[in-house]
């Protein structure tokens, strides 16, 4: 079947998602709230080839698809992209969003903050994320200067901050954890790349797929340093799918086909990534080519995985520095029981 001739998935404006951010305050209740089985299920997704399984999810209408299988016919999904953690933790604590895929950062500090209210369902994605710049010069963690500025999804809280203060560690001592956290500035990635290209002030990007295959295909740019060495680790999932105890405790059914439909997506990926992108690139709005985008899927590093991976070394790490105040007693705290299968670290 052609892209074209898939139906568009449901969507939410980021107005709607942001007026019922604004509208609830953050508290104790939010946690304890209880659902009536939903009609409606709202998720958020983020910008890049990492988050194609919710592509795919919103073209073919999977949720959907998903609940009818399991007796609620008529449940609707709607996507919203927001980018970076701000927006999203503010809309899903206000309870605009059932669901919420990105930064597994952002799914630890929620979890902390709502006292384990809110928990990961599982990975997404594994990818080596590169910090590129286009200042010749530089050529370590160390050789950052105050006049660099770094764009990221967000400040502190994103995978790629985490990645930088690790850095910062590793290089000068634990007392140094902040000392690049002013040089960051919180953007989108097709923002990032466009302004560090256009050299403005923006001379640094800590890059995704496939913004950073495209980045680097610039004979101006070249990489500082990535997540995987970083992390001393051969894999890493850099965001995970996430979401709130009560609404799963009081939706059971909706919660259900949201998990059997991201299984479903991520298996599609798998084993049709020629149309998997062909999906992306007509839902995300992207345009790239097929060819460019299946490279891209393909490059060193990249894999679309449910299985968690690294994220307990990355809570270690919030812990290590308070930005997280509660550590997880274990790894499973961090995550719904049905994540157990996938397993992961």
């Amino acid at each position: 079947m052609k892209p074209e001739e898939m139906g568009a998935g449901a969507s939410i404006s980021r107005r709607t998602i942001m007026a019922g951010a604004g509208a609830v305050a953050v508290s104790a209740p939010f946690i304890r709230r209880a659902y009536a089985e939903a009609s409606e299920v709202n998720i958020a997704q983020q910008f890049g080839l990492l988050y194609i399984q919710q592509d795919i999810m919103q073209r073919e209408k999977l949720i959907e698809k998903q609940a009818a299988k399991l007796g609620l016919p008529n449940l609707k999904a709607n996507f919203v992209r927001l980018a970076g953690t701000g927006p999203v933790t503010d809309a899903l604590l206000a309870g605009s969003l059932q669901f919420a895929c990105g930064g597994s950062p952002g799914a630890l500090l929620l979890w902390d903050r709502t006292r384990g209210g809110i928990k990961m369902c599982f990975g997404i994605n594994a990818s080596n994320q590169k910090l590129v710049t286009v200042r010749p010069d530089l050529k370590s963690i160390k050789d950052l200067q105050p006049t660099d500025r770094i764009a990221l999804p967000a400040v502190k809280t994103s995978p790629q901050a985490i990645y930088l203060q690790m850095a910062a560690v590793k290089a000068f001592g634990k007392s140094e954890w902040a000392k690049f956290d002013s040089l960051t500035i919180a953007r989108a990635h097709p923002d990032s790349m466009a302004q560090m290209l256009s050299k403005s002030e923006i001379n640094c990007h800590w890059t995704s797929t496939p913004f950073q295959e495209r980045e680097l295909a610039n004979p101006l740019v070249h990489e500082v340093a990535d997540a995987f060495s970083i992390m001393d680790a051969k894999s890493v999932t850099p965001s995970a799918v996430y979401g709130a105890s009560a609404f799963r405790d009081a939706n059971p059914i909706a919660w259900k086909a949201v998990m059997a439909a991201f299984a479903e997506a991520t298996d599609f990926v798998v084993k049709n990534p020629k149309q998997a992108a062909e999906l992306y690139l007509a839902n995300s709005g992207d345009k790239d080519t097929v060819e460019n985008t299946m490279a891209a899927m393909k490059t060193p590093g990249n894999e679309f995985t449910l299985q968690p991976r690294g994220v307990q070394k990355m809570a270690d790490f919030m812990s290590m520095i308070g930005l997280m105040k509660k550590k997880p007693d274990n790894f499973a705290d961090l995550f719904f029981p049905e994540a157990k299968e996938f397993g992961g670290d």
